[in-house]
């Protein structure tokens, strides 16, 4: 209406306020009026339900419109252009774990290549195959191939990841994040099977991509973006992190695999729900056979290193710099490399 786009008012849509049916951040640069917690919920049970259908019905027309149009391809060149650095760096991360049938070894008993010290008495009485060579081994007849690691990224689809970006650039950071790594994982089909999810106010478990079925072009990239955003614009206030991460292990640990990952990607915000660091440590180590992870990309304050310093050690990082994102997903995949998964 005429007063959609305002900070710290009430009914419409805008920034900061209550009653609203959704988020509206116009990109003036005004100055953000939040209203209390308290005073948030100071709204009647009959204006809150309708704020919500009203959402509900903006957020299908929204999803109606992701099938894209001729200005797409721009608009995803943005996103790709912004991490194509990091899309290489991480390129390299994923082979450096890729299934063990492509793992390089030492090659023993060559005609040529590193001298074998183990084989210098071979040598001396005239073995000609006493050379090693770094390679990839052929797997012994009959054995059946690797399975392939199994991956899922989690992205935080709340109200604060829109609420905030107009001041810190958090949602920002997490769609050139997800463009990231679902242009990262192109072309690992056999070797990594993934899946991407999202967790707002109103859901846990919203799917992103389905595993087996990886985006197949720019233009379903972008769709995966544009879904994501729609969701931080039209949820209703409230925290699903606890239950997303929970399903997630849930859902890896039942998975046949080499190798279960999970990336819970967040903005921290989980003291304003009331919701202990020890929670989501429980869950992140609940199954020995799923190494999960919390990255905290966003922080109010201190908020994240916290919440980092309360994990279980070797279980979370902070990354508030899409540009060092690689770097932190090395970080973990070393780290779960020293975890004992069955």
């Amino acid at each position: 209406n005429t007063w959609a786009g305002g900070t710290g008012g009430s009914d419409t849509a805008g920034i900061g306020g209550k009653g609203g049916p959704y988020r509206l951040d116009t990109g003036l640069a005004h100055e953000i009026f939040q209203l209390s917690d308290e005073e948030k919920k100071n709204v009647s049970a009959e204006v809150n339900e309708a704020a919500r259908a009203m959402a509900q019905e903006a957020l299908q027309k929204r999803l109606e419109e992701i099938n894209m149009s001729g200005e797409e391809g721009e608009a995803y060149m943005k996103f790709q252009e912004a991490v194509a650095g990091q899309v290489d760096q991480l390129r390299v991360v994923l082979e450096s774990i890729r299934t063990r049938q492509t793992e390089r070894q030492w090659l023993k008993l060559q005609s040529q290549g590193e001298l074998d010290e183990a084989r210098l008495v071979d040598g001396m009485i005239g073995e000609k195959l006493i050379f090693k060579k770094r390679g990839v081994a052929d797997l012994p007849q009959g054995l059946p191939p690797t399975k392939p690691r199994a991956m899922k990224f989690v992205l935080d689809a709340s109200g604060s990841m829109y609420r905030f970006n107009s001041s810190d650039k958090r949602l920002e950071r997490e769609l050139q994040a997800a463009c990231m790594i679902m242009e990262a994982l192109d072309g690992f089909d056999e070797q990594i099977q993934w899946s991407m999810s999202c967790h707002s106010g109103d859901h846990w478990d919203i799917n992103l991509v389905e595993f087996g079925k990886p985006p197949k072009n720019a233009k379903d990239r972008l769709a995966v973006l544009n879904k994501l955003h729609a969701h931080t614009i039209y949820c209703m206030s409230g925290d699903n992190t606890l239950e997303a991460t929970q399903s997630s292990v849930q859902e890896l640990g039942g998975i046949d695999a080499d190798g279960r990952f999970l990336f819970v990607i967040s903005d921290a915000n989980l003291r304003r729900y009331g919701i202990p660091p020890s929670q989501l440590g429980r869950i992140l180590t609940s199954d020995p056979k799923v190494a999960a992870f919390a990255i905290f990309i966003a922080s109010i304050g201190d908020e994240a290193n916290n919440l980092k310093a309360a994990m279980p050690a070797g279980h979370a990082v902070v990354c508030t710099d899409t540009s060092k994102l690689p770097s932190s997903f090395s970080e973990l995949f070393q780290f779960a490399s020293t975890l004992n998964m069955t």
